[in-house]
């Protein structure tokens, strides 16, 4: 799900790293990126489970806010609102991203299957040539976002995404992401050490327009059981990286619109 995500460009803006056709991309699938399980091994039982390590989706039939907080304090709180759904023999996963406002920033629909996690719908807010803001559509080529069983040594997988904003359609976006799981780890979330996985990552974000420009960036994921995606370290440059952490979880939601 990192997403993310805050890509709006205000980020961009206010922090004037890169410009606004490479951070902000990165910031965006640093928070609900998307890894994938295109790569599918043969035998199960030669795999490691690690769908407990996702998202408790057990428990967000009724919906649960997810609290966020970069490790630099210039950059303001997110939130994920997740809240499972039934339709007749398939269960999907709702996630809304809120800006610190509450605002907002991303709409996604996973489906559950018994290998992981797929992204099926991605939504992201975006400004018009007048100012207003709309959802604009990802087109998703693999939208695998979790698997739940992982080779020890070895398997990579792969997510992959394109899209373009209809007010500046001469840029055209594309990421792709090689994941791979990175052993086992421990987080301390609210003062008790939880057992925890690592996933590392590989990102390539290719934009086209009147040349062809592309941004490669490396990625560190966290996932704590019964929690999920616990914490994120995205390796920008030498000299700067972009880390956030879970910090608070609830139930239900904020927003009666969330519900």
């Amino acid at each position: 799900m990192r997403h993310i995500v805050l890509k709006t460009s205000f980020i961009a803006r206010k922090l004037d790293l890169l410009s606004a056709t490479g951070w902000i991309w990165i910031v965006l699938f640093s928070v609900f990126g998307a890894g994938g399980c295109r790569h599918t091994p043969a035998a199960p039982n030669n795999l490691i489970p690690i769908k407990s390590y996702y998202y408790p989706i057990h428990k967000l039939d009724g919906g649960m806010m997810f609290v966020y907080k970069y490790k630099n304090d210039r950059m303001p709180e997110f939130y994920y609102h997740l809240k499972t759904q039934k339709l007749q023999d398939s269960l999907y996963l709702k996630v809304t991203e809120l800006r610190g406002d509450f605002s907002v920033e991303q709409r996604i629909t996973e489906q559950i299957f018994p290998s992981g996690s797929k992204i099926i719908d991605y939504q992201m807010m975006d400004l018009d040539s007048s100012g207003q803001e709309y959802m604009a559509n990802l087109e998703i080529l693999s939208g695998d976002t979790y698997p739940f069983y992982v080779e020890k040594n070895g398997g990579v997988y792969i997510f992959q995404a394109k899209w373009f904003f209809p007010n500046n359609p001469e840029f055209k976006y594309t990421l792709i992401r090689n994941r791979r799981y990175a052993g086992d780890t421990t987080f301390v979330f609210k003062g008790q050490k939880t057992p925890a996985i690592k996933m590392s990552a590989k990102e390539l974000i290719v934009t086209e327009s009147e040349g062809y420009q592309e941004l490669e960036f490396n990625k560190t994921e966290i996932y704590a059981k019964g929690l999920g995606l616990v914490s994120s370290k995205t390796i920008v440059s030498d000299s700067f990286s972009l880390e956030y952490q879970l910090v608070d979880t609830f139930s239900g939601s904020l927003l009666p619109a969330m519900e």
